[in-house]
Formats: C-alpha cells, structure tokens, sequence
C-alpha cells in the first residue's frame, strides 16, 4: 500500500486535473446537516475515511455543519480553495460557479442535474459552463455526476456512498471512469465483493469540460495506477487524446479495460462511398480498442472477470490452458468453448499423463481435460497431487479447475487454497452460483486467500484471453509511425483544390487515382477520352481487352447508371460502348456533368478486396480493409484500424478478415502477395493522416490482389473531399 502522506508530497501540481484528487483544501457548497442527503454525504465521507485537508461548508442556511464552521459564500472563506463540490439546485449552480471562478478555485465538480441530459434550455446552461472553464482555467467536472473518490487521501468528493473496507485482499488497486453514476455505482458495489478495492473512482457525468478521455491520460501517467476500468457510452470528440492516453498506458504495462455500449449503429446516413456505409462509430471504436489493446467487455460479467484475473497478479504467459473437473460432462462443455475464446485445450505431456494415470482410477481421464472423478472425495491426497502434477506441465500456461463448492468435501477450499500457494502459474477457480451456506463460506474463503474464482464460464474464458493478449501486446515494443509532409502531400493537395468540375464534393475515378499515384499506390492504365475517336486513340495505346467507363463527379455510382462496358476487344467495341454509356448517363441524370469516357486496361482475375478511409468524428481517419464482391456487399467482411498504422496493424486487419484463408491460396492456387497489399495499407494511412483535412472518405473498389511477387493493382478509385 503507498503511504498517502509521502505520496502527496510528489503528485500536487503535476496535472491541471491535480486538485480533482489531491486537493490541499475544499468547499462543499450547499452543504447539508443532514448526512444521508447527497450534498450532506461528501463531508461525512471526507471525515469518515480521514481526509486531511481544509474543509469549508458553505450554505447561508447553517453556522455550523458537521461540526465545522459554516459559510454563506465561498467568497466568505479568507483561505484558497482547491475544490468546490456543487451540490445546490439547477438554478443556483451557474451563479455559485461564477463566484468559484473569481475565488480563483483550481476545480469544481457539479453534483447538479439539469442541463444538457434535459434538452436545449439545459444545453445552452452546459455551453455557459463551458465557455466559464475556458476563460476563467478553472476545470470543471460534471455536471450531473457522482463525483471522485480517492482512497489513499480520502478525499471523497462524492455522493456515492461507501464504506471504508479493511479486509479486501487486492486494496487500492483499480482506477475507475465512469459515464453512468448508477451503473458506475453497482459496478463499483460488484468489484467490491471480489475483494478489490479502489485507489481511484471518477463519474464525468455530462464532460461540460473534463473528459473521460482526460481521466484516463491522468491516471495512464500514475505509477501507482496498474489497471484502469471504464464504462463508456462515448467520446465527446477528444478521440485522439484518449488513443494518447491508451499509448501511454500500454507503453507503461498498466492495462484499460473498457465497456463500451453502443454496438449498434441506428439511422445511419448513406454515403457516397461505401467505406462510408460500412464503416459506422461502433466499428472505428472496436478498431481503436483492437489496435491499442484494449479488451472490449460485452457486459459487466465480462470486465469484473477480467478484473479479478489482473488482481491475482499471476499473468498468462500464453493461451494453452489446462481443464481440470471432477466431472467428464463439465469438461467436455468448458472444451468446447475454449476455441470460441482463441484458448487452447493442450495435450499434457506423456509423462504428466503417465503420473495421473498412477494416482487416478482407471475411468478417469488424464489427457486434457483431466477428470479426477469422484474418486478425489475417498483419497485425501489425489485432490492435491493431481492439480499439481496438471500445472507443472511445461506444456500449460494456466490451468482451470471446475469444481462445485455444494460437493460434500469440507477441505476443499483449504485444498485448493494450498494447491495456488505451492504453483506460480495462473490458475482460476470456476464455480457455479449457490445458495448453500457452506459453499459460499468456501467460495468467500478461496477469495479471501488471493485465488481468483469466477462463476460464470463464457465470462472467465474470455479474460483468460484477453488476459493473455494484453500480456503479449504490452510486452512489444511499439513504435508508431510519424509522417513528415513531403512532395507526396503537396502534389496531392494541388490537385484536390484543382478538382472543381461538377457541382458535388466527390471526385472522378481519374482525379482520385491521380491522388493515389502521389503516393506510390498502383493504378490501372487508363486515358480520358471525349470523342469516339479519341477512345479509339486511347485504346490502341492502351491495348485490348478494356474497360470503358463514365467519368463523372456526379455519377459516383458508375454501374448504377449503366456507365460501366466491360472486355471490349476491338475498335468497334469502343465505338460502340462510347455511344452507349454517353447515352446511358444522359438518361439516368441529365443535369450531371460529363467530363468523358475512362478508357482502362483490363485486369487480370485476381482477388478484389476493398481499402477505404473514413474519417471519423471523433478519432479522424479510419482505414478499412475488406473483402470485395458478396463478402463485402452481404457478409460485411471487413477490419477497421485508425490512421496512423504500423506493419503491425496492418496485418492484424488482414488476419482479423473471416475470409483470410483465401490469402494463402485454396485448392493448389499459389498464396497471395500479402507484403504488397500491407504496403498499399500503411500507403493509404500515410494518404488518411497527411490529407485529413482535405478529404472525408476514400475507397480503392476493387483492389486486386495477385500471387505473391505480382503485387497488387487498383481498378476503381473514389475520393469524397471536405466540405
């Protein structure tokens, strides 16, 4: 445990957001006598967990509250203040705010609600609140949140009741964000009853100023923070800080686990490309987790399981994980879940197995799973040898031992317990939920010793990968790439301001190729053709077979309008479909303009994937690989990374694709030049950082994908500019 006192003397003034946590003194304004109200519970929390500060009721109601003096205003108090905590009512909260500001108070925290969650009188309040912190430096978290807490101070500026725990195994050890005061809470009331205790626990309620983003920076800075849980509805647009923040923590070993809601996209806008119909929020989220890992929980069940393995302190070196039970039917289940998770089911050596096959009956199984049957209930020592004996085998990572607590074996938890003393590697205890007096004694007892028990499987299996996933990432050394604009960036910029035809914000195939081509990016052979005759012209320089398609900034969709003519073989064939698609065009949108017909070289078969970029909100530019045709179209193959990328990242986008096999070649084709398509990759995320402010959305459909050595080609090319 860190010592609060010499722990404070190194941390004040090092963050703007210091007085949040470490305040040397603080105003609990609109403060109650009565403890169980939400602004009466602040002081009696700050006294009850020891907070050693300055502490300043304010209410014109009261003298004295909670044995203090009591003042009307914070302007009243001679002394500085480091931290307000508002609880007054929505209508007295802006004016307590303004006299904070010109006490000149380092932060505020706003219990109240009322502002932007109620609708556009309550958002133009927030907007006032805002553009307060900005002018005045004071920081300001909330409103409408529970507060923070900080256990090693006992500053608690909250309203969150809690009580001070002296028996958890695993004290102070997470630091929690919340976007949700009463999921944060039940959360919080969740973890608690696992034996881990919180150093930090922070509610940013509505980010009028400080940002969930923020928090997670200020704690992936802390040595004292290891593992860093949130739930999150959603950035408010300081994407790019929060990837910071996740940088530093991964650099630092300290692991962030989050659960994010919001998987599904509703109303989504279509777009002009189709990167921008596949690619919505939730995916560039999922993406940016991937790339910085950060495991995504799907629910609280997920995350607390997770918690609970990185508090044991024993970390999966690998995913070869070893299923011990008493019950062959139990086994077979867990087993069969395993690959759903990425874990697997090792064979135990021949020599672990041959000193089972010594001490268990002869219906027991000893490969893995290993079923110790209920033999272990008449053989006071095969319980222990036999766990043993499966967790020395240098073949297994970490073992899971699925056994019910409600089986008539008093000693169990003390056996268990002795077993996890006597072993270094990870192993987790799966039990089931019970209502017997005697199996929860044991359960609390298991806890109580240090050994992770989780009682719902699905839950466990995926920490346990998750787990060990995190342990390999942050074990890499990660450098991220840095692009210095050079000749590339500037050719390419010329060329978007050039690009006026038309009357829509999308390019031509041609000028969007012309931008790939700034950046090395393969393209087909085509010419501009606006006669026949200059098709013609074009396709003798070109040569046969063609593609013949119309050029548009209006017509992005070039099938869609029959402006598309495939394996043209001959002059009249270009003739011919010259007339056709002009034709075509006129009908489908009289009023678009037509800058010509694209005369292409035709490709050879190959595999057609999809690149794209997408700029996002709230992290910038997306890039996204899928499989083309039906994959794309029906099945949404596809894999979303932010912009910059690594090598690395880019062949996990490729390795994530439901379709990778077709990559390493089917039914004696040869495999595919992988090396090329990472190249054109980490190409398109150089083209998404260093044009961000110039274009919105990008596809390269279909990028064709030849046998290794042959390199890759673009067929089709869109850009959509900024508006």
């Amino acid at each position: 445990m860190i010592n609060p006192l010499s722990h404070e003397k190194n941390l004040i003034n090092t963050n703007d957001l210091e007085a949040f946590f470490y305040p040397r003194s603080l105003a609990v304004i609109g403060a109650s006598q009565n403890a169980l109200k939400p602004n009466g519970i602040p002081l009696y929390l700050l006294n009850m967990f020891g907070y050693r500060g300055d502490v300043y009721p304010v209410n014109p109601k009261y003298d004295r509250v909670g044995g203090l003096k009591c003042y009307s205003s914070i302007l009243d108090i001679d002394s500085p203040i480091d931290l307000a905590i508002i609880g007054v009512n929505e209508a007295q909260a802006m004016e307590v705010l303004y006299e904070c500001a010109e006490k000149k108070v380092k932060a505020a925290i706003v219990f109240t609600s009322g502002f932007a969650e109620v609708g556009e009188n309550g958002r133009l309040k927030q907007a006032e609140m805002k553009k307060l912190a900005d002018k005045s430096g004071m920081r300001i978290l909330g409103p409408n949140c529970l507060g923070v807490l900080n256990y090693y101070n006992g500053c608690m500026a909250s309203f969150f009741y809690n009580q001070e725990r002296k028996d958890l195994v695993h004290p102070e050890m997470l630091s929690f964000i919340t976007q949700s005061g009463g999921l944060g809470g039940i959360i919080y009331q969740m973890v608690i009853q696992l034996s881990i205790g919180f150093n930090y626990f922070v509610s940013t309620g509505n980010e009028a100023d400080v940002s969930f983003a923020e928090i997670l920076n200020y704690f992936s800075e802390r040595d004292e923070v290891s593992i860093v849980a949130g739930y999150m509805e959603g950035l408010q647009g300081d994407g790019k800080l929060f990837i910071e923040a996740c940088k530093k923590a991964l650099h630092n070993k300290k692991l962030v686990t989050m659960l994010k809601v919001g998987r599904t996209e509703s109303g989504a806008a279509a777009a002009a490309s189709h990167t921008g119909a596949l690619v919505g929020s939730d995916q560039v989220y999922d993406g940016v987790f991937k790339q910085f890992a950060i495991p995504r929980a799907d629910d609280v069940e997920q995350m607390n399981a997770l918690i609970t393995l990185f508090a044991a302190g024993r970390l999966p070196r690998g995913k070869k994980m070893a299923i011990i039970t008493i019950s062959g039917g139990s086994g077979v289940v867990v087993a069969d879940k395993c690959p759903e998770y990425g874990i697997e089911v090792v064979s135990l050596t021949e020599v672990t197995q041959e000193k089972l096959r010594g001490i268990l009956p002869s219906f027991g199984a000893v490969g893995n799973p290993v079923d110790l049957t209920s033999q272990l209930f008449f053989d006071t020592e095969l319980f222990q040898r036999s766990l043993r004996l499966v967790m020395q085998d240098p073949q297994v990572d970490l073992g899971g031992f699925f056994y019910n607590l409600e089986m008539p074996d008093p000693d169990a938890d003390k056996k268990i317990i002795d077993v996890y003393n006597d072993i270094e590697k990870p192993l987790v205890v799966f039990t089931w939920p019970t209502g017997q007096d005697y199996a929860m004694e044991a359960k609390q007892k298991i806890v109580q010793a240090g050994v992770p028990v989780i009682e719902h499987i699905p839950s466990g299996l995926w920490a346990i990968s998750a787990l060990a996933e995190w342990v390999g990432k942050s074990s890499e050394s990660r450098i991220y790439p840095t692009y210095r604009p050079g000749s590339e960036r500037d050719k390419a910029f010329a060329l978007i301001k050039s690009d006026l035809k038309g009357s829509s914000r999308t390019m031509t195939e041609y000028a969007s190729k012309e931008i790939l081509k700034t950046y090395e990016i393969p393209v087909t052979k085509e010419l501009i053709a606006k006669t026949a005759d200059e098709a013609v012209s074009a396709a003798e320089k070109i040569g046969y077979p063609l593609v013949m398609k119309i050029l548009s900034p209006d017509l992005p969709h070039k099938s869609d309008a029959g402006g598309v003519v495939l394996n043209i073989n001959d002059r009249e064939g270009v003739k011919t479909a010259f007339e056709v698609i002009i034709k075509n065009a006129k009908k489908y949108k009289p009023d678009a303009f037509l800058e010509g017909i694209l005369v292409q070289e035709m490709l050879g078969s190959g595999l057609e994937v999809i690149l794209g970029i997408k700029k996002d909100p709230v992290f910038g530019p997306a890039v996204i690989i899928g499989l083309g045709g039906i994959f794309v179209e029906v099945l949404k193959d596809v894999s979303t990374r932010v912009a910059p990328l690594r090598e690395e990242d880019a062949r996990e986008m490729i390795n994530e694709l439901k379709g990778r096999a077709l990559f390493e070649g089917l039914r004696g084709q040869k495999p595919l030049d992988i090396n090329a398509l990472v190249s054109v990759l980490l190409k398109v995320s150089r083209l998404a950082v260093e044009l961000e402010d110039n274009i919105d959305e990008m596809d390269i459909n279909p990028l064709v994908v030849y046998e290794e050595g042959k390199g890759v080609v673009a067929a089709d090319a869109l850009i959509v500019k900024n508006s």
